[in-house]
């Protein structure tokens, strides 16, 4: 096991769109009911003012960057799972529309208020979910990765946790076999800096 794996227990598994490794080292990084809320609750906010703030920056072409990201996570979700993927890529283009919507009734001037707020608020949450409930910080050396697949992990839960959905049979079983080889390796990591 190399240094860097050794620092993240999970990582070496993981591949960008293995979705039950992903899924297990998310739900093993959320495990506080508060925590787990707050990523929940404040991801959505996150990324709908993502693309509100893109409608106003200028691009050559008249390209629209907030409909060019919203592309880009419907197809990744397509792409890690046809049924979820494409619901929550239905999901991101209504959230895209709304968003260009609510900027144009809005302007520039009260949409960056907005989405400073916005962004002020549900990123210090995260932040306190993970250091004040997970008593550790977040995973910040795989941001791209978190940026992209997180999204898609919540709406999974709740897909599962309301509908019973899975990708495939024996999906969730074995995120919950891999998220426990995840805890476990933690604790014996954490053992190790204790001896």
């Amino acid at each position: 096991m190399g240094a860097e794996e050794g620092k993240h227990p999970g990582r070496r598994r993981r591949g960008l769109l293995d979705l039950e490794a992903q899924l297990a080292f998310f739900r093993s990084q959320h495990r506080h009911p508060v925590n787990a809320a707050a990523h929940l609750l404040l991801v959505a906010p996150i990324l709908f003012t993502n693309l509100l703030i893109l409608r106003f920056l200028p691009t050559p072409l008249g390209l629209d960057p907030a409909l060019a990201l919203a592309l880009a996570y419907a197809a990744a979700y397509l792409a890690a799972d046809r049924r979820a993927g494409a619901m929550a890529g239905l999901l991101f283009l209504g959230a895209w529309a709304a968003s260009r919507a609510l900027a144009a009734r809005l302007g520039f001037a009260l949409s960056w208020r907005v989405v400073l707020a916005t962004q002020l608020f549900c990123w210090t949450w995260q932040f306190l979910g993970h250091g004040l409930f997970e008593k550790r910080g977040p995973t910040l050396s795989e941001l791209p990765e978190v940026f992209l697949m997180e999204p898609f992990l919540i709406f999974l839960q709740i897909l599962n946790k309301l509908f019973g959905y899975e990708p495939y049979p024996g999906f969730t079983k074995n995120v919950d076999k891999k998220m426990e080889a995840i805890l476990k390796e933690s604790s014996e990591l954490e053992q190790r800096k204790i001896t």
